[in-house]
């Protein structure tokens, strides 16, 4: 066995550095695909023509992150149903929102003529 031979070709430490920086640059885009997907995700349904309705578990509505009295949510409902496209109304409640006021909002979402979906927590 010759002495002087080098056990590793001239090209192996900078293969080494290149499959560290692949595997870097890989991880870095699988964390930043983590991060903006679920953003991305949260923001379609405003282009879908869906339209949240958040019920607080103290009975507090919500639109468009403004609050909604419950003596004036037909009035909006039927704002909504004027406007153009068809919207639909999701309601998202709280978790710790009891059923049974998740079904009476739902039996008074009903009475519109805009779809109605339930999100659950």
């Amino acid at each position: 066995m010759n002495a002087d031979a080098d056990p590793t070709p001239p090209w192996g430490p900078s293969l080494d550095v290149l499959a560290l920086g692949t595997m870097a640059t890989g991880l870095a885009l699988l964390s930043l695909a983590l991060i903006l997907v679920p953003q991305r995700l949260a923001q379609r349904p405003a282009s879908q023509g869906i339209v949240s309705l958040r019920l607080a578990a103290d009975g507090q509505l919500r639109l468009w992150n403004q609050p909604v009295p419950r003596g004036q949510l037909i009035p909006v409902l039927q704002r909504l149903e004027a406007g153009p496209g068809s919207p639909t109304l999701r309601l998202v409640p709280d978790r710790d929102v009891p059923w049974g006021v998740v079904q009476g909002l739902m039996g008074q979402l009903g009475r519109s003529d805009l779809p109605l979906e339930l999100q659950l927590p």
